[in-house]
């Protein structure tokens, strides 16, 4: 079509770290796919933009861009949810696609519970993926839900919201019968890569011993990701166990938590890669563990990590709280331990080594099958299906 007769978007994402990159390529190339156009409301200060330009790749010659910052690097309008408003009146869009709507989220629900609502143009036109809307799970506790589930409920009752993407199938049940003023859609955590990489070769580009049981953690290192259950658990093993540490992904400035990892590594037990791991490191990694570890504490909706591990076909150690203990109970990708509980963990981790070939075989055919539900495609189905009405007359 013309492109003065394209359906224009804006794609708004304010941030570069963890899951936020990899989300805005697979947003952008499927929406380009579809015939949209499409304006990118990013972080282009020059640190963020250098990573915008390398995860887009020639993507974004095909994108108009707009910064959320000013020249001397602060928000506009002092708020991410009033510099959204400015992108999106100077874009000329029809419509608004928030990446993560909890950005903006928790400000307008409590705004909205007293009254005051988002700027006027928006009405109507929100779209966006809400990834951990916790006032869905319990909106009586803690006391702050109440606030933010009066406040969702007043803005889906003026239709503020044009498409809602969660992430959580449990919840999505939930929301479709209690709101019926906007409209729902279970989105599924998607995976993207190449993981036929043989597990010899992907632990020789990385250096990684071939004799040893490799644990991947894998994503943001920090307490919250459980990373400190794990490294105290490996600095207890015995110097001979088979157990290996690749931890992948920006660790927190936690000084203990990186002194640990530190003498992981000088006693041979651990690599450590504390940076920003590429599209193709991250798939070496996946496909040179044995298991990977998600010791999450409290964690609340999806993981991607999950995804990865299904895809690569990998068994998963998990805390048994939240969708990822209910996802991988359900569909026997792996093992459970009490949240928190080192020791719990530690059995899991050991046990997990003496496995037999037949017995990992198991959970593979598991990962793999669960891993169709999440694919690249099964995402962009169920975003094009919802975007699809966007009026084609000229923005």
């Amino acid at each position: 079509m013309p492109k003065s007769f394209q359906p224009h978007i804006l794609v708004f994402e304010s941030r570069v770290e963890g899951h936020h990159l990899s989300w805005l390529r697979y947003v952008t190339e499927d929406l380009l796919t579809a015939g949209f156009r499409l304006t990118l409301a990013v972080d282009w200060r020059p640190e963020a933009k250098e990573l915008i330009q390398k995860q887009l790749s020639e993507l974004i010659n095909k994108v108009s861009v707009i910064s959320i910052f000013n020249e001397v690097g602060k928000l506009y309008e002092g708020s991410k949810l009033k510099a959204l408003a400015k992108c999106f009146n100077e874009s000329g869009a029809q419509e608004v696609f928030i990446n993560n709507l909890d950005d903006i989220a928790s400000h307008c629900l409590r705004c909205a519970s007293i009254g005051i609502y988002p700027p006027k143009p928006l009405q109507g036109r929100l779209s966006g993926v809400y990834f951990r809307p916790r006032f869905l799970a319990n909106p009586t506790w803690p006391p702050g839900n109440i606030i933010k589930a009066t406040g969702f409920r007043r803005l889906c009752r003026q239709r503020w919201f044009k498409n809602i993407f969660l992430m959580d199938e449990y919840l999505f049940a939930n929301a479709k019968e209690k709101y019926t003023d906007t409209v729902f859609h279970f989105l599924p955590d998607p995976w993207d890569g190449n993981f036929s990489h043989s597990q010899k070769d992907a632990r020789k580009t990385l250096g990684i011993p071939q004799d040893r049981f490799v644990l991947l953690n894998y994503g943001i290192g920090d307490r919250r990701k459980g990373l400190h259950l794990t490294v105290q658990v490996m600095l207890e093993s015995s110097p001979d166990s088979r157990l290996f540490l690749l931890c992948a992904g920006r660790i927190s400035k936690d000084r203990e938590l990186l002194k640990g990892l530190s003498q992981l590594e000088e006693r041979g037990m651990a690599k450590v890669l504390n940076r920003y791991v590429s599209d193709s490191e991250e798939s070496l990694c996946f496909c040179a563990s044995d298991v990977v570890l998600l010791p999450y504490i409290k964690h609340f909706g999806s993981s991607g990590v999950l995804s990865l591990s299904a895809a690569a076909g990998k068994m998963v150690i998990t805390s048994d709280e939240g969708l990822v203990g209910q996802r991988v109970r359900k569909h026997n990708l792996g093992w459970l331990f009490r949240s928190g509980n080192a020791y719990e963990l530690k059995k899991c981790m050991d046990n997990a080594a003496l496995l037999t070939e037949s017995e990992m075989s198991e959970f593979q055919q598991a990962a793999l099958r669960y891993a169709k539900a999440c694919s690249r495609q099964a995402f962009r189905n169920t975003l094009l299906s919802a975007l699809k009405d966007i009026s084609i007359s000229p923005a």
